[in-house]
């Protein structure tokens, strides 16, 4: 059994947690059963405790105390529709997947990338997002292409998809990592930086309120599109999550929760992707290709 301990959870946070469910979680299953949490194999009967950064904006972060965002719609949505109760506590993002490899979590999300060193500890859903990275430098940078980052301090987010794209792609560049993406954007103020590599939804963030602007935009060509993690252990919950994704790709959910949780962002092009993906991908079972 994977599930050890059920007290070293909190034990195992590097940081304070913070927290919170949804505003539709408290009562988002209704009536549960353990039936129920046998078949996925849960934590806690009856409820699909999550592990995410709290900055993970407009995945998963915190409004008004409440968690929101696209990845927190979409998996309370299908965590309700598969009779599970919805718990998310917030974590540095550099533990999330730690978390759920060591039983300690059941799911993680945040617009994590599917990657082959992280299917060796975990495995992935179906994706439900597909993204790319935004260089953000000073107003004043002469930063503008991908030669330009040579020799540059760039800063980024730990564990992410854009450290892996930097680490890969921008070998003379000197990669500096941080906890999170604010972090990384008030070293970039400080003037501690070049320039900083993170999400779109991110950039537009900082470059709507400091003099920063973005340079460029990197899309890694071997992209499998952000997805949600569980244990190994897990495969009856992650062939039901991914039954669900595709319910919702299908009769609009998906395109209707991006539009109202990333409106910057044109949800057509995501949408196309996913539906050549999940037709690409027909089985819910796991697989390596």
């Amino acid at each position: 059994m994977k599930r050890f301990a059920k007290a070293s959870f909190a034990a195992a946070v590097l940081t304070t947690s913070l927290l919170a469910t949804t505003a539709c979680s408290s009562s988002s299953a209704g009536s549960t059963s353990d039936d129920t949490a046998s078949t996925y194999g849960t934590i806690k009967p009856g409820v699909l405790t999550i592990a995410t950064s709290s900055d993970l904006t407009p995945f998963a972060y915190i409004k008004d105390k409440e968690w929101v965002g696209v990845d927190v719609a979409l998996v309370t949505a299908a965590a309700k529709n598969i009779g599970l109760d919805v718990e998310i506590t917030a974590h540095e993002f550099d533990t999330l997947i730690p978390l759920v490899a060591g039983g300690q979590a059941d799911l993680t999300m945040g617009s994590i990338a599917d990657t082959d060193v992280r299917r060796k500890t975990v495995d992935f859903t179906l994706p439900d997002i597909i993204g790319n990275n935004a260089l953000v430098v000073p107003q004043d940078s002469k930063i503008a292409t991908e030669d330009d980052v040579a020799g540059k301090k760039i800063g980024i987010l730990q564990s992410s998809q854009a450290l892996q794209y930097a680490q890969k792609f921008w070998t003379e560049s000197n990669i500096v990592t941080f906890p999170s993406n604010n972090a990384a954007r008030l070293a970039l103020s400080g003037g501690g930086l070049d320039a900083i590599l993170v999400d779109p939804q991110n950039a537009k963030a900082y470059t709507d309120q400091f003099p920063m602007k973005v340079a460029l935009s990197a899309v890694n060509p071997d992209d499998r599109g952000g997805a949600w993690i569980v244990n190994k252990e897990d495969e009856e919950l992650r062939v039901a999550l991914n039954q669900q994704l595709r319910t919702f790709l299908a009769d609009g959910t998906t395109q209707k929760i991006l539009d109202e949780w990333n409106p910057a962002d044109d949800s057509q092009p995501v949408i196309d992707w996913l539906t050549k993906y999940y037709a690409a991908h027909p089985s819910d079972k796991y697989s390596v290709e």
